[in-house]
């Protein structure tokens, strides 16, 4: 027994050293460029709260966004809390001193619609602390990171420069309008003398709409011949609605119409996360984004939220083109893609946790010491290291090799992130 436990402990420790060796100890090749590089090329960020009014650390973005038209603020992952205040300070900033006015959410179209329409007005008779949850989703608005923010754009409704909010997306994101869904519908139908009972499975399932979008719930409740009929149906109202009239209500409960029935297409025809799915709904964003910044914001400035991987300015791989690739081959240096990333985050007792890997570039910001800083790798000059291949987690925690200026614009780093701290319901 004894020879065993040695021969067990022997093999354990060749084990963790070889480990050591081969991992651990290994670097980068041009770790010693990059690392150069990112400290000529940093620019230190000194707050990320909302509430800081010294803005001269953001003046670096007067220069960079001079003739920018679209910034897409991404986030490693939706649960992001340094992020969301750090995006927070910086829309603080482009609203007051770059004269962005449009904030644009990776949330649904229509309900952002609603959300903003009742932060203009309220007729819902919900709590002003809750309108947010109209259109986004809860971890973007129920916790105390992103409030000051929602408390903003509330106030900025009474000043002369308003922020408009809107969506792109063609999902239910507003979890607070589920119980309004139908019945706001059902009004417009009537205002426009439009008989839901033409429309009969539909109106039957007028209280599952949401529902529906989860394939396992769609499949035991419609067969193939009731989701054909039922798509139909959704087709065929939209286009009465379209034909009623042509204000504001009316195009965008068409709209509204078009991503429900999308939104199904795609749910019923791929699995939840896959490419093709992700392909599929991206395309679908960037056709209502592009729509927006075409025609309702014409020559307006505007600030979208979403995921990093959505701001990618190139083809993921061959299966997935992100939204961002869309918007950069259409609206070129007009578009400037910022993504956020993090060496790793604190978890509830101040540990931290899924650290970068020992290859990824994160490693290299971390041992700047520096909390929160700016690199613009749009503006390298094509020789700098930071222009070429480098391994990054800016992707979901992902670590990936990619020549990554090729991708997105900018990056900013916030040295260590943690969880959001949420609001009790």
């Amino acid at each position: 027994m004894k020879r065993i436990l040695f021969a067990l402990t022997a093999l354990i420790v060749i084990i963790l050293v070889f480990n050591k060796l081969i991992y651990n100890d290994r670097l980068p090749p041009n770790y010693q460029a990059l690392r150069v590089d990112v400290n000529r090329n940093k620019a230190v960020i000194n707050s990320i709260s909302i509430m800081d009014s010294n803005f001269s650390d953001l003046q670096v973005f007067d220069r960079i966004l001079k003739d920018n038209r679209i910034l897409m603020l991404g986030e490693m992952t939706h649960d992001d809390g340094e992020t969301f205040r750090a995006k927070s300070r910086l829309i603080r900033y482009l609203h007051e001193k770059l004269d962005y006015h449009i904030v644009l959410y990776e949330a649904g179209q229509y309900d952002m619609w609603v959300m903003n329409k009742e932060m203009d007005r309220p007729t819902l008779q919900l709590p002003k602390q809750s309108l947010a949850g109209l259109g986004l989703f809860d971890f973007w608005w129920r916790n105390k990171e992103t409030a000051p923010l929602i408390t903003y754009y509330q106030k900025s409704k009474l000043s002369d420069k308003p922020i408009t909010l809107g969506g792109f997306d063609i999902q239910f994101s507003g979890r607070l309008l589920g119980d309004n869904r139908a019945k706001l519908l059902e009004e417009f139908c009537l205002k426009n003398e439009i008989d839901l009972k033409n429309y009969p499975l539909l109106k039957k399932e007028l209280n599952n709409l949401a529902y529906l979008t989860l394939a396992r719930y769609a499949n035991r409740k419609l067969d193939s011949t009731a989701k054909n009929q039922l798509l139909h149906e959704i087709g065929k109202l939209k286009y009465a609605l379209w034909a009623s009239g042509r204000g504001e209500e009316h195009r965008i409960y068409s709209r509204y119409l078009a991503d429900i029935k999308a939104n199904y297409e795609k749910s019923w025809s791929y699995a939840a996360g896959s490419m093709a799915s992700m392909h599929l709904r991206d395309s679908l964003m960037a056709q209502n984004l592009q729509y927006q910044i075409d025609s309702l914001y014409a020559g307006k400035k505007i600030i979208v939220w979403c995921a990093n991987i959505h701001t990618f300015s190139t083809a993921y791989n061959k299966e997935y083109i992100p939204l961002g690739t869309y918007i950069k081959k259409k609206y070129g240096p007009q578009a400037y893609m910022l993504d956020f990333s993090s060496y790793g985050k604190k978890n509830d007792v101040g540990q931290i946790v899924g650290k970068a890997g020992k290859l990824a570039i994160e490693n290299i910001f971390h041992q700047t010491g520096v909390p929160y800083f700016f690199l613009d790798l749009r503006g390298l000059p094509d020789t700098a290291p930071l222009k070429r291949s480098f391994v990054s987690v800016i992707n979901q925690g992902i670590a990936e090799e990619r020549k990554w200026a090729d991708y997105i614009d900018g990056i900013f780093y916030i040295d260590l992130n943690k969880r959001p701290t949420n609001l009790k319901r």
